[in-house]
């Protein structure tokens, strides 16, 4: 008898992130080039529910690379985040990386 492991469910706050203020600096910016009304941006969002199309996407993208002063490749890990916990997740790993190993 096999039993199949039901899949994670994603999660619904934010991620702990080792600067609390780059969770606020990414939020921000996502309002601002989403455009999306801050009200709106929960853990739990997903860019579909938030009506962000693949070009208001890579805006984001560039808008936080310039934010953070860092590269985010569109990697497996960023591009099938379930919900913008696990996004911000995702672009907090790469940024706190690069900083590392820019000291």
């Amino acid at each position: 008898m096999t039993t199949h492991a039901a899949p994670s469910s994603p999660p619904t706050g934010w991620p702990e992130l080792d600067d609390p203020t780059m969770l606020e600096a990414i939020i921000d910016v996502i309002a601002k080039d989403g455009p999306v009304e801050r009200a709106r941006i929960t853990p739990e969002a997903t860019l579909e529910s938030l009506g962000l199309a693949s070009m208001d996407v890579v805006t984001i993208l560039m808008g936080i690379e310039d934010k953070l002063d860092t590269y985010l490749p569109m990697d497996s890990n960023l591009s099938s985040a379930r919900n913008l916990s696990e996004f911000i997740a995702s672009i907090a790993k790469v940024a706190q990386s690069q900083a590392s190993k820019a000291e």
